[in-house]
Order: C-alpha cells, then sequence, then structure tokens
C-alpha cells in the first residue's frame, strides 16, 4: 500500500511538473508574442504625414525662390530669367481650393525677350509634418504666350482624398522657346487649404 501511494505520489509529481512545463511553455511563448506583436512594445519610425503650416513654416519658400506679395500674384525680387539684356518674369499664384482639387497657375511676363512662347511647368507641392515639401500628383505642362489668363498659363491639378487642412505650394520653371534660360524656379508662398492628397 504504502508502495502504491509512493509510485501514485511519483506519477502525480510527473504530472504535476509535466503540466508546469507545458505552462511554462505556453507563457513564455505568450510573452514572446507579446514583445514582438504588440505595437507598444515595437518602436516604429514616425512616418511624417501631411500638415497644416505654422505662421513660420509658411515664410520659408526654400531655395527655389524667394518671393514678395504683389497684388493677385507674386513676383521674384530678383528676375530669374536673364539673356544678357533680355529679361522675364516667372508668375504664379497661390495654390487654392477648385471644385475638389487643389489647383495653381504659373505663367510667364515678357520684358524684351525675342521669345513669343515658354515652355511653363507647374508642380504642386504639399507641406509634410517633417518640416518638408514633397510633391503631390504631375506637373502641370503647357507651352504659352506671355501675360497669364484663360489660354496663356499652365495649371497644375490634384484632387483632394479629404478636407483636412493642409500646407500647399507651387513651384513653377518657365523656359523661353527658343533661348537659353537660368534653372531658377519660382516657389509660390505657402497657404493653408482644406485640401489634403
Amino acid at each position: 500500500m504504502r508502495l502504491l501511494f509512493r509510485s501514485q505520489s511519483v506519477r502525480w509529481q510527473s504530472v504535476s511538473a509535466c503540466m508546469l512545463g507545458v505552462a511554462l511553455v505556453v507563457t513564455s511563448q505568450t510573452s514572446a508574442s507579446a514583445t514582438t506583436d504588440d505595437p507598444s512594445v515595437l518602436t516604429h519610425p514616425a512616418i511624417p504625414a501631411p500638415a497644416p503650416l505654422s505662421f513660420d513654416s509658411a515664410l520659408d519658400v526654400s531655395s527655389l525662390g524667394i518671393i514678395a506679395e504683389t497684388g493677385d500674384y507674386l513676383r521674384t525680387q530678383e528676375p530669374p530669367m536673364t539673356q544678357g539684356v533680355c529679361l522675364a518674369y516667372t508668375r504664379g499664384d497661390y495654390v487654392h481650393k477648385s471644385g475638389s482639387d487643389a489647383s495653381g497657375h504659373g505663367w510667364w511676363d515678357n520684358v524684351d525677350c525675342s521669345a513669343t512662347y515658354a515652355d511653363v511647368t507647374v508642380q504642386l507641392q504639399q507641406y509634410y509634418s517633417d518640416d518638408s515639401w514633397r510633391n503631390i500628383g504631375p506637373p502641370g505642362t503647357a507651352r504659352v504666350r506671355e501675360g497669364g489668363g484663360s489660354g496663356k498659363r499652365a495649371t497644375g491639378r490634384v484632387a483632394c482624398t479629404s478636407s483636412s487642412y493642409t500646407g500647399w505650394r507651387s513651384v513653377i520653371d518657365v523656359d523661353l522657346v527658343g533661348l537659353i534660360d537660368d534653372s531658377s524656379k519660382l516657389a509660390t508662398i505657402g497657404r493653408n487649404i482644406y485640401c489634403r492628397r
């Protein structure tokens, strides 16, 4: 009887030890999965998101061009294109909401160049929370006469995917047809509009 009791006791101890081992394995696997799958445990680099401009950011027009407001359009403080005595200006408006799109226009004004046409490119850019500007959508391009207005400007246009308040600007490049000009571009002053891509 005593032998049987010891034998059963040994069996129960073996079963208990085995169950404890299984419990430990389950616990350690649960801990391991919590460590690798729990987003609060893992550290991922933050992904910058589109964001509204702060006042300081709105004044930063990058090295693409320093501009000053003049009426309904923006004028470079220094002429961006010079060919000896030839002078022309790059122009652009603020990026604005047009229907359910963000839209911006670019054109040129001729002072004394022999060019009749220029290839104008307008690239819309969205402001991001890491204080960067990123191209959004394809650039709008057009070969146009000088002066702006209907038929005399290029349009950059991007469909909004939400109405979140977000910073936008455009970068405008004017290449005079038949003339060599420099690589200067005009960056319009950033503005917040209710559009996000």
